[in-house]
């Protein structure tokens, strides 16, 4: 009797629980994938992927493809003890801060690979993964800030839901990355709304990364967030000064 053979054989080629060989391209996709999605682990990764809104430039960082050099070196430890333990860092409701004035210092790429880094290793657990709510989210402070703005200055009620479902999501997710916070132009309203999160998520003890080419001492000030956004938003959280050279001019 002819033994029959599993299609793909992807038990062996496609490893989802650090990284998915078929995501990273090291396990080519069969021609007819779109017919055959017979990789669940595969399909599971992508979803929490695009419901994380990582940007695409992003989307392959992680553990495997940080790189320690002499501007990152003094944060490394703690770089990489995140994306080894994200569970556990989440699970903690632990904050991490990468602050720095320099620019292009490596704050988003390490914000995005500890998020990865959690989604790779909780996407295929029902328990965490319900495949339409999002396990981490990426949030731009400037283009948040700008569609509170327009849905405020338009006044168009679908912009309104859309705006306050975001924030519902925002406030609950369990891994949030606010990227370049104090950024764009900060109304009260953008400062109310950004307190509502911030003071969610600490008194429900949810894990949050913020990246800024601001410092904490900036960010105080009433021009940008303001002391009481602050004081919550550095509540349990490592403050990693991440500078160096701008490496999106290397």
């Amino acid at each position: 009797m002819t033994q029959r053979k599993e299609p793909y054989d992807t038990c062996k080629d496609c490893v989802v629980k650090e990284w998915c060989g078929r995501r990273s391209g090291k396990v080519p996709l069969p021609a007819d994938y779109p017919l055959n999605p017979e990789c669940s682990g595969y399909i599971l990764l992508e979803r929490a992927l695009e419901l994380a809104g990582i940007p695409p430039e992003y989307r392959y960082a992680s553990l495997n493809t940080f790189v320690i050099d002499n501007d990152n070196q003094n944060c490394a430890k703690t770089i990489i003890a995140a994306m080894q333990y994200p569970v556990e860092l989440v699970e903690s409701g632990t904050n991490l801060a990468f602050l720095h004035p320099n620019k292009g210092t490596g704050k988003t790429f390490a914000a995005c690979a500890i998020a990865n880094e959690y989604i790779y290793k909780t996407c295929m657990n029902p328990e965490k993964f319900d495949f339409e709510n999002p396990l981490a989210l990426y949030i731009e402070f400037g283009d948040w800030s700008n569609e509170i703005r327009r849905a405020h200055q338009v006044g168009d009620p679908e912009l309104y839901d859309r705006m306050y479902n975001r924030i519902d999501k925002m406030k609950d997710v369990p891994l949030l990355i606010l990227d370049d916070i104090g950024s764009g132009r900060i109304t009260d309203v953008i400062r109310d709304l950004t307190y509502d999160v911030i003071n969610r998520r600490k008194v429900q003890k949810l894990s949050t990364i913020y990246t800024s080419n601001f410092v904490d001492t900036v960010l105080r000030q009433d021009n940008y967030l303001g002391e009481m956004i602050v004081s919550r938003m550095l509540y349990n959280t490592r403050v990693l000064m991440l500078g160096g050279r701008d490496r999106r001019l290397s």
